[in-house]
């Protein structure tokens, strides 16, 4: 569970980064692409942490349940989806699925990153 910490920790520390710059620059533009990828941003940080979380508990050798916990983080881009939709007017959709592929692509080259 170490390394998990280890590995998150510098995941959640971009991600809240990237989420502290994304509200200074909403601020003074109200832009609606920038609040999309607020919130795809946010979710993609629940996503990242869902997965990390799962694969640490796989890991472990008493467990005979591997999961990557697929249905925590399909409810999360279906509850960013949902803000969207009934926010139609304030966030834009292509900033929302921005925000949220964050995650996937630091899921798909994961492996790259952290080779030992």
């Amino acid at each position: 569970m170490k390394r998990f910490n280890i590995i998150f920790n510098q995941y959640i520390q971009y991600y809240l980064y990237s989420i502290i710059v994304l509200v200074i620059v909403f601020i003074f533009t109200y832009s609606e692409f920038i609040l999309g990828l607020l919130i795809g941003t946010s979710g993609s940080l629940c996503i990242t942490f869902t997965f990390e979380y799962y694969l640490a508990r796989a890991k472990e050798e008493d467990n005979i349940h591997i999961s990557t916990g697929n249905i925590w983080r399909y409810l999360i881009v279906i509850l960013a989806c949902t803000l969207w939709y009934f926010y139609k007017d304030y966030i834009n959709v292509i900033g929302v699925v921005v925000g949220l592929m964050i995650s996937y692509v630091l899921i798909v080259f994961k492996p790259f990153l952290h080779k030992k």
